[in-house]
């Protein structure tokens, strides 16, 4: 802007210099018209770079915080990632952990009113996504949640009473208030799962999308008959790891053939969190 001013400043000069010195016009329009340009090039310039500078601030202030899950970036570094990441380390109520029941209860029923969705499959770099958009909802203690998008990780990020499995679902809810319910599933290695076929048959190997016209996907097809659940609070199991999270976990695994688990381990060989501490949250099962 300081440049600009005295470019202002100058052209003014010239201007008056005109009126009382016109024998000489012609020489002063030019020699103004001439340091004009001049002045105002620069103007450009520095304004040129001082977008460039914006331009690259703002991109660095849009990329996500680079985590992983293992190395430099793994899950005992996300704290280090980012501010944002904070509770990674600091929450007492962090997911996953080796779930074990204080009690049995009777619990609510879960209301898991999926439907079909069309098919996009997503590869976020860290896990396989199916985008639900439209896939129903999970109707709970009087709260309704829209069924958000499910993902998988391997081996299984929790455990149960001690034992881990070989992968593991979860399907993400939001309520209209934001609050969000995970309803998770364990895969055991037996039968193929033929929903998981469809999904395995589109699923990108690299980081990107795939929608596929005219196929759709049922979450309802990968869940267990039995709709016995344990109950608890919990966290996001990756960055920010943020708490109070509704944690609905199935008692009872489905399948998913060796071939199944081993070609989605061909993309992610490992993508699971650590367990975590209990603390002194209260798991619930289900009667």
């Amino acid at each position: 802007m300081q440049v600009c001013n005295i470019a202002i400043k100058e052209m003014l000069r010239y201007q008056i210099l005109e009126t009382y010195v016109k024998n000489y016009r012609s020489l002063f329009s030019i020699s103004a018209l001439a340091l004009c340009i001049t002045i105002l090039s620069a103007c450009q310039n520095a304004t040129s770079v001082k977008n460039a500078t914006i331009t690259k601030s703002e991109k660095a202030a849009t990329e996500k915080p680079h985590w992983e899950y293992a190395g430099e970036h793994g899950p005992n570094h996300w704290v280090e990632v980012s501010d944002d990441f904070a509770m990674c380390a600091a929450g007492k109520l962090q997911s996953p952990f080796n779930i074990s029941a204080d009690i049995t209860a009777k619990l609510p029923a879960l209301g898991l009113n999926y439907q079909a969705a069309p098919m996009k499959i997503i590869n976020n770099g860290h896990t396989i996504q199916a985008d639900q958009t439209g896939g129903g909802t999970l109707n709970v203690d009087g709260k309704t949640y829209d069924l958000l998008q499910f993902h998988f990780h391997t081996g299984s990020e929790y455990a149960i009473d001690g034992k881990s499995y070989p992968l593991e679902v979860h399907f993400v809810h939001v309520s209209d208030a934001g609050e969000l319910a995970v309803v998770g599933v364990m895969f055991e290695e037996g039968d193929a799962n033929t929903e998981l076929a469809k999904i395995w048959e589109n699923m990108p190997a690299n980081k990107g999308g795939n929608t596929v016209d005219g196929q759709s996907i049922n979450a309802l097809n990968l869940l267990p008959d039995s709709k016995k659940y344990y109950r608890f609070m919990g966290s996001l199991t990756t960055p920010p790891c943020s708490e109070g999270v509704n944690w609905h976990m199935m008692s009872e695994p489905i399948t998913a053939s060796a071939e199944q688990i081993a070609e989605f381990r061909e993309i992610y060989p490992m993508n699971a969190r650590p367990l975590q501490k209990e603390n002194n949250r209260l798991v619930v099962l289900g009667q």
